[in-house]
């Protein structure tokens, strides 16, 4: 049987995907994004070659205008990891809710303290 090749996540796969996803992102989003930040294992440095990709946008409006991105979103998550074998989760979150929590609400504390600004 034929063994199945597969790509282990390292430094320079991230940087590819830092470099690329601005851009992948803001083709259908440039209206609504106000930021995109990297954030958990590969903004800190301490991935491991199984670790996903984690990726909030943080843009204009609620949760409920969200849905409207969400085939396109999952079309650069699908391209991504066909092209780097690495899975990249995308989390929308509107600006407002996380300006204001990010002081207080943990999820989104980690994200403000140990993210890296990708957009805006």
């Amino acid at each position: 049987m034929e063994e199945i090749k597969t790509t282990e996540l390292n430094s320079d796969i991230i940087e590819k995907i830092k470099k690329e996803v601005p851009d992948m992102i803001r083709e259908f989003m440039e209206k609504d994004l106000v930021k995109m930040i990297l954030y958990g294992s590969c903004a800190r440095g301490d991935f491991k070659d199984y670790s996903d990709v984690d990726i909030a946008l943080l843009m204009k409006g609620s949760r409920m205008d969200s849905w409207v991105y969400n085939d396109k979103i999952d079309e650069v998550a699908t391209k991504l990891a066909l092209k780097y074998f690495a899975i990249v989760n995308f989390v929308l979150l509107p600006y407002q809710e996380f300006e204001e929590k990010k002081g207080w609400y943990g999820y989104f504390k980690n994200i403000e303290k140990e993210g890296i600004k990708l957009y805006g």
